[in-house]
């Protein structure tokens, strides 16, 4: 899967350092999710990876609790995240940009992955 044409992807605007992505081609095109922590494991003598998600948006096809438990669904993600890490490794200047925008007091005010409202804090003021 490429970047800009499978999927797109940005630092979250609501977890500082998880990745947004939204999914633009084949089966799952339409699913906006954000992956959080990772790494790999050894359990029962063999390597895992593992990996966290939160879906955003999962088109009316799927059902979001079902899909989650979609041991295709999990695995399509796992290659994709490991897509997400290659580019990022391939092209170390544009993402030391971008993680430096996102830590920044401003943070990632930027983004393009749009997620519905109700996901976001509502800001109260205090007098």
């Amino acid at each position: 899967m490429k970047n800009g044409i499978d999927f797109v992807y940005e630092y979250s605007d609501l977890n500082v350092f998880h990745i947004r992505v939204q999914i633009l081609t084949g089966k799952y095109a339409g699913i906006i999710l954000e992956f959080g922590g990772s790494g790999i494991a050894q359990w029962e003598d063999k390597n895992v990876f593992n990996f966290d998600y939160i879906l955003y948006q999962v088109p009316d096809q799927f059902h979001g609790p079902r899909l989650r438990t979609d041991g295709e669904f999990n695995e399509f993600l796992a290659y994709l995240l490991v897509d997400i890490i290659d580019y990022k490794n391939k092209n170390p200047a544009e993402e030391y940009k971008n993680l430096m925008q996102a830590a920044s007091a401003r943070g990632a005010l930027q983004n393009t992955i749009k997620i519905d409202p109700k996901f976001y804090f509502k800001q109260v003021e205090i007098v």
